[in-house]
C-alpha cells in the first residue's frame, strides 16, 4: 500500500523490492501522550522510537524525514551510521520564540500564559533552551535537505550549517499537472476563486484565513459577495484534523460565508 500510494502521488516506483520494519512504540511520539512541555516531551519519545529501530535494524546510511533530530546524534554516534534529514517544519522556529517573546496568543502559546509576564518568561526560556538542543542534534547531521526557502531560513538560523543545507522541493509529477486545464469547463468568467493549499493543523492557522476572508468580503457590495469563493485544500491525518475541519466549518457558518468557503480535503 505504501508503494503504491508512492507511485500514485509522486509517480515514482522502486526497481527493487522495500523491506518494510515496523515499530511499535509510536505512542511514545504522539502530542496526546505529552500535554505539557510537548516538544521536549515528543524529542525525548523519539529516542525510544529510535532505539526501537536501531534494534531492530542497523543501516549505513540513515535519513531521518519525521522531523525527529534528536535521533541523529543516536544512529550517528552509537549506531555508526551516516546520517541526513529532510526537514518539512523545524521542531521549532524563531517565529514561535517571537511569538512567545511578544505574549501573542497562538496555538502553541495558551491566552494563560500569554497574559502572564512570569509564566511568558519561562517559557521563552524553556524554548530558547530547547532551541539550542534542537541545534546540536541538528549539527549531527552530515546533510540537511528542507523543503522550501522558509525552513531553509529557520533551520540554519539554529542548526547553522549552511554550506550543508540544500532545498530539495518535494518531487511530484509534473506531466500530470501540465495536463490539467488551466480553465474549468464549468468556471465562470465572472468568478474570482482564492485557493490555500496546507494541511489542516493547528499551525496553519485556518481559522485567520476565514476570519481574513470575512473582512475582505465585508468591503464588497452585497451584489459582488456571491462572486467570491475560498476553496481550503489540505489533507486530514487523523480524528483531531477531521474535528479541526469540523470547527473550520462551524466557525465559517457563524461568520456567515459558510456558501462561499469549500473544504477540500485529501485530493
Amino acid at each position: 500500500d505504501i508503494l503504491r500510494r508512492a507511485r500514485e502521488r509522486f509517480n515514482i516506483s522502486l526497481p527493487e523490492p522495500v523491506d518494510f520494519v515496523f515499530l511499535k512504540k509510536r505512542h511514545w511520539v504522539e502530542a496526546s501522550s505529552f500535554p505539557y512541555f510537548t516538544l521536549l516531551g515528543q524529542s525525548l519519545g523519539s529516542l525510544v522510537l529510535g532505539w526501537e529501530a536501531l534494534s531492530s535494524y542497523v543501516p549505513d546510511i540513515y535519513l531521518d524525514t519525521m522531523g525527529y533530530a534528536f535521533t541523529l546524534p543516536l544512529f550517528k554516534y552509537i549506531g555508526g551510521c551516516h546520517v541526513g534529514c529532510y526537514v518539512h517544519y523545524p521542531t521549532i522556529s524563531t517565529d514561535m520564540l517571537t511569538r512567545v517573546g511578544d505574549r501573542s496568543a497562538t496555538y502553541n502559546n495558551a491566552a494563560f500564559i500569554s497574559r502572564s509576564p512570569i509564566l511568558s518568561t519561562g517559557k521563552l526560556l524553556y524554548y530558547h533552551l530547547f532551541a539550542w538542543i534542537y541545534g546540536l542534534v541538528g549539527r549531527c547531521s552530515d546533510v540537511i535537505m528542507v523543503n522550501s526557502t522558509w525552513t531553509y531560513g529557520h533551520v540554519v538560523s539554529i542548526w547553522g550549517k549552511k554550506d550543508m543545507t540544500f532545498i530539495v522541493y518535494p518531487p511530484c509529477d509534473t506531466k500530470a499537472f501540465l495536463e490539467i486545464p488551466i480553465k474549468s469547463k464549468n468556471s465562470k468568467p465572472d468568478m474570482e476563486t482564492i485557493v490555500s493549499v496546507g494541511q489542516f493543523r493547528p499551525e496553519k492557522d485556518h481559522q485567520l484565513q476565514l476570519k481574513a476572508f470575512y473582512e475582505f468580503l465585508s468591503h464588497k457590495p452585497v451584489r459582488e459577495k456571491c462572486r467570491y469563493k475560498l476553496i481550503l485544500v489540505g489533507s486530514v491525518r487523523n480524528d483531531k484534523d477531521v474535528n479541526r475541519v469540523e470547527c473550520l466549518k462551524q466557525l465559517a457558518a457563524e461568520l456567515g460565508i459558510k456558501r462561499h468557503v469549500i473544504f477540500a480535503l485529501n485530493v
